[in-house]
């Protein structure tokens, strides 16, 4: 009865504010002009009773060139907004962002709504423009952008402003075999954080992104490339997907709660040309971007990212009784000890 009260609360506090709200309990559907590949997408919003599912209205919307908007292509592109407060929770007994530890806030589409998942290789590409007076804030993380398991809660890849440059974030580390449900962060050291864009290049202008993917739980099989206006910024060879799980796109705002007393804390920030397709870098249609297949095919990084294959384990320490501090890889990542059963076997 709480939470259901609280959740109304939420509602009526962005009535009193003077926005109006919209029901995304559907699959949203953008137009052609904007998206190319994907079928429908499903937002995060807040329970407001059966069939309604409610975001503020600006939370995301497609605009016009011709009211004045930046567009990559075309006549249009999708613009979020994120204010602070801006949390959601789909369900009564589901993830509620506000209460999160540490709480978050977003404004985000993904793709849960296709009837598959993200499988086998497959090329995205995205364009994004963050205005000139956008704002820092000194949030957690602030991501825009991300690949992301449906289930399993650490995701491969974050594209992240940081401070006033961008950055990839990767968690290849958390779904290996030897971290997989153990605790894992995005700064261990066989993990990566890069900066992809200097913040002389990132705000008032439109940034490229492709990425081109084989989505495997095989060690050996898996690949995640990634480019920044043509140029091969990231290549990760290895476990690209969590076992017995799906990837997913997902793009909008989603940061770590803005710091009470922060003065300027809306973040708004424009998408355009978002396309996926399955296998065949041709069928991106680079030309109309300025890039071509053969071009970004053609390039390679001196250091490829992979995970070390798993290690030989010492279990013995994590059953031996008297021991003020058992190795960190004895506990899962509800900071339990992993029982016997659910060891790797060396």
């Amino acid at each position: 009865m709480k939470k259901l009260l609280g959740i109304l609360v939420l509602g009526l506090l962005w009535c009193n504010l003077g926005f109006a709200e919209k029901n995304v309990k559907a699959p949203v559907k953008l137009p052609k002009d904007i998206v190319k590949g994907y079928k429908t997408w499903s937002s995060n919003c807040t329970f407001a009773g059966t069939g309604k599912c409610m975001v503020p209205d600006y939370a995301f919307q497609v605009v016009n060139k011709s009211d004045g908007h930046p567009v990559r292509l075309g006549k249009k592109s999708i613009r979020f907004e994120l204010r602070s407060g801006d949390c959601h929770q789909k369900k009564p007994t589901s993830y509620n962002d506000c209460k999160a530890d540490p709480p978050a806030e977003r404004h985000e589409l993904g793709q849960e709504y296709d009837k598959i998942a993200l499988s086998g290789e497959t090329w995205h590409t995205y364009s994004l423009f963050m205005p000139k007076d956008t704002p820092q804030i000194n949030s957690e993380w602030i991501t825009m952008g991300q690949f992301h398991n449906l289930d399993y809660h650490k995701p491969p890849v974050n594209l992240d402003l940081v401070g006033k440059n961008f950055e990839i974030v990767t968690r290849f580390l958390c779904i290996h075999p030897k971290r997989f449900n153990k605790i894992c962060y995005s700064n261990d050291p066989e993990n990566v954080r890069k900066i992809i864009i200097r913040k002389d290049q990132l705000f008032g202008k439109w940034n490229d992104f492709a990425f081109h993917s084989k989505w495997s739980t095989k060690v050996d099989k898996g690949f995640f490339k990634a480019w920044v206006n043509g140029k091969l910024v990231y290549h990760f060879e290895g476990r690209t997907k969590a076992p017995k799980d799906g990837s997913m796109f997902k793009f909008g705002i989603y940061r770590g709660a803005a710091p009470k007393g922060t003065k300027d804390s809306t973040h708004v920030v424009y998408y355009d040309e978002i396309r996926y397709v399955k296998k065949s870098c041709k069928k991106l249609k680079l030309k109309d971007l300025g890039y071509t297949c053969k071009e970004l095919e053609s390039q390679k990084l001196k250091k490829i990212h992979t995970i070390e294959k798993v290690e030989k384990i010492d279990w013995s320490k994590c059953d031996e009784e008297g021991l003020a501090h058992k190795p960190l890889i004895c506990y899962g990542s509800d900071g339990k000890l992993i029982p016997k059963s659910e060891r790797i076997k060396n």
